[in-house]
């Protein structure tokens, strides 16, 4: 049916450009998916692109008047693009845009992970599972099924085209991805079933990364080359986002640690040796003789590895009275409520 175009637009079969070409404008902007309107249809908008690319292109609307879609089906997918890429323009002037999307997507991932403070003191090696854009491997990235193209008239094989608009501040020059090859510079002779010319199809894949001793809660690593591909062969970058797990036993402050240890008026008066947990295992605590309650300990190169040497452990001393059994028997559960070191000052610090 070679008249489904033409309705799908509004107009006749003997129609002009220009008539066309108004009959879309106002056709898309009703049904844009980004309108926001009770007439946006994301369906019958690829539909219009559809129809507008083919009834644009004089040469297409010969073929599609004589043969109907089956004479025009070839490059639909490139036109598609480009018509979209076109309206995406206009609507971007008449509403201002839409934040994210569009023909300047990031080929960048995100993935996020949590270790414990063990994993962080020593560091671990991680895997992931990432759902990504790669080469297509039926056709190596050419978007061809024999390997065979040609170059782009649309850009003459750069994979860029440059467009003029005009602003409320005069002509804006810039550069953008030919809707065409989809900034491959090539047009595949003959489509690729897999990618669909694209040259790239989404796959799950696994990625190893180690996760460095001393990461810090809320770190990000870079993994290059690991992102998305695009049509052109470009490699974007994946990002893993690092939370620290906290740990009931310790305090973290960048890359010291805090812990609290009670010890009884005998070991105050006396001093005595103290095992106190870190991520590292158990490390021996000098209490000094006639240390006073609330006082701090520090043991130097005890805290989590850093760029330079590693981070301090700070102890501070509760002295237990006797007596105060129910204190001591809910010590183990309160711990973490009553370790406020915020007070800690560098006279306290022995």
């Amino acid at each position: 049916m070679a008249k489904e175009y033409y309705e799908l637009l509004g107009v006749g079969e003997d129609a002009s450009q220009d008539q066309i070409k108004k009959a879309y404008r106002k056709k898309a902007k009703k049904y844009h998916p980004d309108s926001g309107g009770d007439t946006a249809d994301e369906e019958k908008f690829k539909k219009i692109n559809k129809a507008y690319d083919v009834l644009s292109d004089e040469e297409k609307r010969k073929k599609y008047d004589r043969f109907g879609k089956q004479g025009v089906e070839g490059r639909a997918d490139r036109g598609q693009r480009r018509a979209a890429s076109t309206f995406q323009d206009l609507f971007e002037q008449i509403f201002g845009g839409f934040g994210g999307g569009g023909s300047g997507e990031s080929l960048d991932l995100k993935v996020e992970t949590s270790v414990s403070l063990e994993e962080a003191y020593s560091g671990v090696e991680k895997s992931f599972k990432v759902d990504r854009r790669a080469k297509c491997s039926e056709c190596s990235g050419t978007g061809s099924e024999n390997g065979e193209t040609s170059t782009c008239q649309e850009c003459g094989g750069r994979g860029k085209v440059e467009a003029v608009q005009r602003t409320p501040l005069g002509r804006a020059r810039t550069v953008q991805e030919c809707q065409e090859c989809g900034g491959n510079g090539k047009i595949p002779d003959k489509t690729c079933a897999k990618c669909g010319g694209d040259g790239v199809t989404q796959e799950s894949s696994r990625v190893e990364v180690e996760i460095p001793e001393g990461v810090q809660d809320g770190q990000r690593l870079k993994l290059r080359g690991e992102g998305n591909t695009s049509n052109a062969g470009e490699k974007g970058d994946l990002y893993v986002f690092v939370s620290v797990k906290r740990d009931s036993r310790v305090k973290r402050s960048s890359s010291d640690l805090f812990t609290l240890i009670h010890i009884s008026p005998a070991e105050a008066a006396e001093g005595a040796n103290k095992q106190v947990w870190t991520p590292s295992g158990q490390v021996e605590v000098e209490i000094p003789a006639g240390v006073d309650p609330g006082e701090v300990v520090r043991v130097k190169n005890e805290g989590m590895p850093a760029r330079r040497g590693s981070g301090d452990l700070y102890v501070r001393i509760q002295v237990d009275i006797p007596g105060d059994v129910e204190a001591l028997d809910s010590h183990d559960t309160k711990l973490n409520q009553s370790r406020d070191f915020s007070t800690i000052g560098t006279d306290q610090i022995g």
